[in-house]
């Protein structure tokens, strides 16, 4: 997700002195991992013992410390100083000396600019980004998303059902985002084979083979992403790529190498997670129908709808930190130089913040206060963009589709095998449709 400006007060910090009274040492001999497939493609259940149980968890094939709990996942997050988002898993460090030979021969070896990157440097990127993808802009777009929106529901007319995945929740956030980073409709597949690459680069236990493989899928994108940027400095426009590409930052313009890191995050962040979130959506719809009844009669409810649903399926599970100094925490030691994980999934569902956590309730206070945006200096500043789309869909998916339900049985929702995300890749439908 992309990045929002966000002023640390200090407040609410892990420190390398905190230490509780805790499950002491993570149990070495368990044979938990999340590297599981099986684990994490439905997560919750070993989230469940890991909260009172583990807190601080090590996980014994990834190596990496699983924090759970709301209130460490927020504490770390904010403590940019003592847990540092520079991990080597993204970024300039992250890839095998082949694959970085191939970003060197054919396109550019991939730096730390948004997410994988700290202050003092992190600030000359988000600076950028809060001048281009402003409130106004935002609000510009949504007469283009509900255009989109109203095409794709068109083309349901048709079909006896629709798997709403490939339908509708991958095409609306790519469509929204390829117009503004330059990407023709006839390249669109492409744009989408390149998000999935840039999701799995961030698995851990990747293969040197498979790093090499995925770069060559970065060099296509960064070479056809360098001919949009070279197309919109020559000609100007109101495009994200363009604003991004010939508005100065510190008095300068950025490099081919700065833009290529930024598109590549953006690219994730415009697209992926709001996909998932919308399928997500939509499942819940079709295991409730109240709630579809509700958002009908009720327009304005699809807001809290949507924040249960970022809350309750997370569509980012995880992202990585490394350790600068010495953490105690919970009884447990993490030394200098380990991975820690923020599992926002995990804390999404802490009972003891959000009481009957795997419930969807559109009256709960406290759901906007989910980490499914992050926290702190890196929390998204596409949530704006994230929430209008959402917003948009749903309102309209439930005043013209009338009668959703699933039309496979147990068979209609096939959940995603990913490390760090979480939800529908496949939701086959049927529906009344009006017009």
């Amino acid at each position: 997700m992309i990045e929002k400006s966000y002023v640390d007060s200090g407040e609410n910090q892990i420190h390398h002195s905190d230490t509780t009274e805790g499950s002491g040492e993570p149990n070495s001999d368990s044979h938990v991992t999340l590297t599981d497939p099986d684990v994490y493609e439905c997560p919750f259940p070993v989230y469940e013992k890991l909260y009172d149980e583990q807190p601080v968890y090590r996980d014994p094939k990834s190596g990496n410390y699983i924090l759970t709990r709301y209130d460490d996942v927020r504490k770390a997050l904010l403590n940019v100083g003592v847990l540092s988002s520079n991990t080597g898993l993204l970024g300039e460090l992250g890839w095998d000396q082949k694959a970085s030979d191939l970003f060197a021969a054919q396109g550019w070896l991939p730096m730390n600019t948004l997410v994988s990157n700290d202050p003092p440097g992190h600030r000359t990127y988000r600076s950028l980004l809060d001048k281009v993808f402003t409130a106004k802009k935002v609000a510009s777009l949504e007469s283009r998303v509900q255009e989109i929106i109203d095409e794709l529901i068109d083309a349901f007319s048709d079909e006896p059902e629709i798997d709403f995945f490939d339908a509708f929740a991958a095409p609306l956030p790519m469509y929204v985002i390829a117009e503004q980073l330059g990407v023709a409709r006839e390249d669109r597949a492409d744009f989408k084979r390149w998000s999935a690459a840039a999701m799995e680069s961030m698995q851990p236990l990747l293969t040197p083979q498979r790093q090499v493989e995925l770069a060559c899928e970065f060099v296509d994108m960064q070479q056809y992403m360098a001919r949009a940027i070279e197309r919109v400095r020559a000609t100007p426009d109101d495009r994200l790529i363009s604003r991004l590409a010939n508005t100065e930052t510190e008095g300068r313009l950025l490099d081919m190498r700065e833009l290529q890191s930024l598109i590549l995050q953006i690219l994730v962040a415009g697209n992926e997670t709001t996909t998932t979130t919308l399928a997500s959506g939509m499942s819940m719809l079709l295991e409730r129908p109240e709630l579809a009844e509700e958002i009908r009669v009720n327009p304005d409810s699809v807001r809290p709808f949507i924040e249960e649903t970022l809350r309750v399926a997370a569509p980012l599970q995880t992202l990585f930190r490394r350790v600068t100094t010495e953490v105690a925490l919970h009884g447990v030691t993490i030394p200098v130089g380990s991975i820690v994980e923020v599992r926002f999934g995990a804390a999404n569902r802490d009972p003891r913040k959000f009481p009957c956590p795997a419930d969807v309730d559109l009256e709960r206070k406290n759901s906007a206060s989910h980490m499914s945006f992050g926290a702190g200096i890196h929390m998204c500043v596409g949530n704006q963009l994230a929430r209008a789309e959402l917003r948009l869909a749903f309102q309209t998916l439930v005043r013209r589709l009338d009668g959703m339900r699933p039309s496979r049985g147990a068979d209609s929702v096939r959940l995603q095998r990913s490390y760090t995300t979480y939800g529908p890749n496949q939701l086959w439908m049927s529906f009344d449709l009006r017009r």
